[in-house]
């Protein structure tokens, strides 16, 4: 299925049956999705399943998100212990399950696999810098061998940091899922500034919004597309002149469901006022 360049879609985690999460994002307008697979999700018996339901929705889904159990994004100090291939003890686990979902995500036909690799260290001679970039070499040639980009999530580290890791890593399917919010969230950078480097990295941008750390060492938290320190019109601009041609993906962790219903219907309207003027 064909899309437009900066078509809005959505990111939802798969915990529902897939007819019903297909229906719920027709029900925001929407005809375009990257699929989360969460860690308990069986993916051999699931592929078939999710495969009929997309083909018979009509709805483009651009990519997988892989998500490992015990993972934990309560805090600064949780997220630096357990999420991603930094945490002790979870590399060939999640090493393993990245390839799973690879494999369903060919399953599906899609073309790209993302997660959140862990805080990438600055200092190149560190040997947890090493051991990352073993770890991305070995999934980019697991994800290219499934006709895939394996695609790292921004934020938890500068964007300088990140260009320099992928140069690194000394893959061509090593590409970029440009998050702004978590530049905020994690107190990283400037969100426009590291778009404006990481650029032709880029293969696919989240649209979630968020407010700063209220002191050193803590996270900051997310909030409705708006409300937020992403200037996304500024945001939505730089994508055109970078010549981005990939979905406008709203994501919303809001763990209240009518809260994160309403937000995310608030996102809908707001992302094609912002587009207006790009058109």
């Amino acid at each position: 299925m064909a899309v437009e360049a900066m078509e809005l879609g959505l990111v939802f985690w798969a915990e529902k049956d897939p007819a019903t999460h297909l229906q719920e994002l027709k029900g925001f307008g929407l005809s375009a999705c990257q699929l989360g697979v969460p860690p308990g999700m069986d993916c051999k018996a699931s592929a078939a399943a999710w495969k009929s339901a997309i083909a018979s929705a009509g709805v483009f889904c651009s990519s997988a998100v892989a998500s490992y159990e015990g993972e934990d994004y309560a805090n600064l100090e949780q997220v630096h212990k357990t999420v991603g291939f930094t945490a002790p003890g979870y590399a060939a686990e999640r090493i393993a399950r990245t390839k799973e979902v690879s494999a369903f995500a060919k399953e599906l036909g899609l073309t790209a696999l993302s997660c959140h690799i862990g805080f990438i260290p600055e200092d190149k001679s560190t040997p947890l810098y090493t051991e990352l970039l073993a770890i991305a070499r070995e999934l980019c040639d697991a994800c290219a061998a499934n006709g895939q980009d394996f695609v790292l999530e921004t934020g938890q580290e500068s964007a300088a940091t990140l260009l320099s890791f992928l140069g690194d890593v000394e893959r061509s399917n090593i590409r970029v899922n440009f998050d702004p919010a978590n530049m905020i969230l994690y107190g990283s950078g400037d969100p426009l500034q590291a778009l404006e480097l990481l650029g032709e990295k880029v293969l696919s941008v989240h649209c979630k919004d968020g407010r700063s750390p209220k002191a050193a060492g803590e996270l900051g938290h997310e909030v409705a597309l708006g409300e937020g320190e992403v200037d996304f019109p500024g945001f939505l601009k730089l994508l055109k002149k970078i010549n981005y041609k990939g979905l406008l993906t709203i994501e919303r962790e809001e763990p209240d469901a009518a809260q994160r219903k309403a937000d995310i219907e608030l996102g809908v309207k707001r992302l094609n006022q912002w587009k207006q003027p790009l058109t």
